[in-house]
């Protein structure tokens, strides 16, 4: 239940990540098989900036998300690579990876145009909590931010799980304490045990709300990446959003951005 990523390729690609694109694409869910390679070459390819794209690496993506995957995804990329009898071609095969054909990326980015191109708001917490952090937490808070926004509220539990993954992690490299949370294979622990060690060091003191805060935030996260027939609800949401700014203030100020150099 800790794992957050999955292998894809030789890069590694967050689930939360995945989970938050899929929910630009309208009726995700509802697609066929094949119609969801389409979307997961356009990941991959687009959004993860990968150089190409194989049915190994497509395979993963349906793994991650735990769906049943197209029964020959070789096949598929193959057969669609050249126009066929509907003289439609979808990919293009170059070097043994495949890429979108550039009409039809158009025609998957025409698809989810639908989701409003709107910018995040206040709504959730502050997004002027990540001021003069890092880049990649302004982008991850965002995207939970968004998700609230949206309606999208397991993407959105999914994106706040990751946010406070990467806060924790953070906390002990500001610190210079990163080999307490690694293991032998110099990989850093699951979630669920960075709390845990989080909530025991003795270099700091975490608030008896936030350390009270933190697993709750946790397991709704685990739930929606994870558990195929649990949907959080908005009023779950509403539940913790005192909650989570709580756990934001507390981890950020243990952190101390502005002066870390």
């Amino acid at each position: 239940m800790g794992k957050i990523s999955s292998e894809i390729g030789t890069k590694t690609v967050s689930e939360g990540d995945l989970e938050a694109f899929i929910f630009k694409v309208p009726d995700f869910d509802r697609l066929t098989a094949s119609g969801k390679i389409d979307f997961f070459v356009y990941y991959l390819t687009i959004e993860s900036g990968e150089s190409g794209t194989t049915g190994a690496m497509i395979r993963q993506c349906f793994s991650a998300l735990k769906l049943t995957p197209y029964s020959n995804i070789p096949a598929y990329l193959k057969d669609n690579s050249s126009k066929g009898l509907k003289g439609k071609q979808k990919f293009v095969l170059g070097k043994g990876q495949y890429h979108l054909e550039r009409s039809f990326r158009q025609e998957l980015e025409t698809k989810m145009s639908k989701i409003p191109n709107t910018p995040p708001s206040n709504s959730y917490f502050p997004l002027t909590l990540f001021d003069n952090t890092r880049g990649y937490l302004v982008k991850i808070a965002a995207q939970a931010a968004k998700c609230y926004d949206l309606g999208l509220y397991d993407a959105c539990a999914v994106m706040t799980r990751k946010l406070l993954e990467v806060l924790i992690i953070e906390v002990f490299e500001r610190h210079g304490l990163s080999s307490k949370i690694k293991g032998p294979n110099n990989n850093f622990f699951y979630l669920s045990d960075l709390i845990d060690t989080l909530l025991i060091e003795t270099t700091w003191n975490v608030g008896r709300n936030a350390r009270q805060s933190i697993p709750s935030l946790k397991k709704m996260g685990d739930q929606s990446a994870h558990n195929r027939r649990y949907f959080v609800q908005q009023t779950e949401i509403e539940k913790v959003k005192d909650d989570l700014r709580i756990v934001l203030e507390e981890l950020l100020h243990l952190i101390d951005y502005p002066n870390w150099k």
